[in-house]
């Protein structure tokens, strides 16, 4: 039976996948939506999921920044994160000297760029001053398991996160095997979250179902709005050499397992979600399909102007396109319900 405090209060979850520079393109759906409905995602959704980039978008939204200022971070500083030169000479030395740093030395890239950024944007705030409830996942090298930062209500026991600062914890979840160095806090070591939950809606309806929705809980049902990152086909052709070595996988090795885990996920909570109750409903925006000359300019950490702009554009207009759907609306059609955060 039904409290009929809990009638037609849903718990509303967005979710964001990882995919390094190509959160623009997912920070840019949601400034879409954000500016055809006239609403900041903040004021409408009671938890925001985030791993990797998705974890920073997560993170600033939930500190008052809105999707556009996210678009135009990545757009001015994308190229700080991740140095890509415009120039294609440039760039193909940039790329085999730091291919080569990646191979035998080193992570690709210095984490100081994005740790000036993030201080700049959060200072020392923490999980605290977030105006959402937040899932951040990592994985804990320390102990050897996954690891999700919470944000989390007076109903849960994970109080600990709320001390630690949001730049630990958007280092954390975006350490990309390889790309950037493992993160260090409090003598735990972490990296990417991206390693076992780059589309992170599955954590965020764990938590929902543990804390927040059902029988004697404060909401009755709740829907899930899933923004993935872009990917593009990946298949082998079948004379490939089946022998690899690391460097013969090369980036193939990490982009391959966030596929796959991002699928997966997807393709879990399509088919559970109407099979258990309490109720709730499940949305995904996928990847666009890209063009081949599209496919060549798009990486995890390419970020001159061209791919930009590229990724921006396919952005706007998968958002615009969502954005007049009845079931994206429905997400704007009351503020969020949750308020003991």
């Amino acid at each position: 039976m039904i409290n009929k405090h809990m009638e037609k209060k849903t718990f509303k979850i967005l979710s964001i996948d990882g995919g390094g520079i190509k959160g623009l393109y997912s920070a840019a759906i949601l400034a879409s939506f954000e500016s055809k409905t006239g609403k900041k995602i903040t004021d409408y959704f009671d938890m925001i999921c985030g791993t990797s980039t998705g974890g920073l978008i997560a993170i600033g939204l939930a500190n008052g920044m809105s999707a556009q200022a996210l678009v135009d971070l990545y757009t001015t500083k994308g190229s700080s994160i991740f140095p890509t030169s415009n120039s294609y000479f440039i760039r193909g030395f940039q790329n085999s000297y730091k291919t080569m740093r990646q191979l035998f030395f080193a992570n690709k890239h210095s984490v100081k760029p994005l740790k000036r950024i993030l201080e700049d944007l959060f200072g020392d705030k923490t999980m605290n001053g977030s105006n959402n409830l937040l899932c951040i996942p990592s994985f804990n090298l320390t102990n050897g398991q996954p690891k999700v930062f919470k944000k989390s209500g007076i109903q849960t026991e994970h109080f600990v996160d709320s001390t630690i600062k949001l730049v630990d914890i958007a280092l954390a979840t975006s350490a990309a095997p390889s790309y950037y160095p493992i993160h260090e806090h409090n003598n735990f070591l972490y990296t990417d979250g991206g390693v076992w939950a780059n589309n992170p809606s599955l954590c965020g309806l764990l938590e929902a179902l543990d804390y927040y929705v059902g029988e004697g809980k404060d909401f009755n049902d709740y829907s899930i709005l899933s923004i993935s990152s872009i990917t593009a086909p990946n298949g082998w052709v079948s004379t490939s050499n089946k022998s690899k070595s690391i460097i013969g996988w090369k980036e193939k090795m990490f982009q391959t397992a966030l596929d796959g885990q991002s699928y997966f996920t997807d393709y879990f909570l399509s088919k559970i979600i109407p099979k258990i109750n309490p109720k709730g409903n499940y949305i995904r925006i996928k990847s666009p399909e890209l063009s081949k000359a599209q496919m060549n300019i798009i990486t995890m950490d390419r970020a001159d102007t061209k791919t930009l702009k590229t990724i921006q554009t396919l952005g706007i207009q998968v958002g615009n396109t969502f954005a007049t759907k009845p079931e994206i609306l429905e997400f704007f059609k009351t503020n969020k319900n949750y308020k003991n955060i």
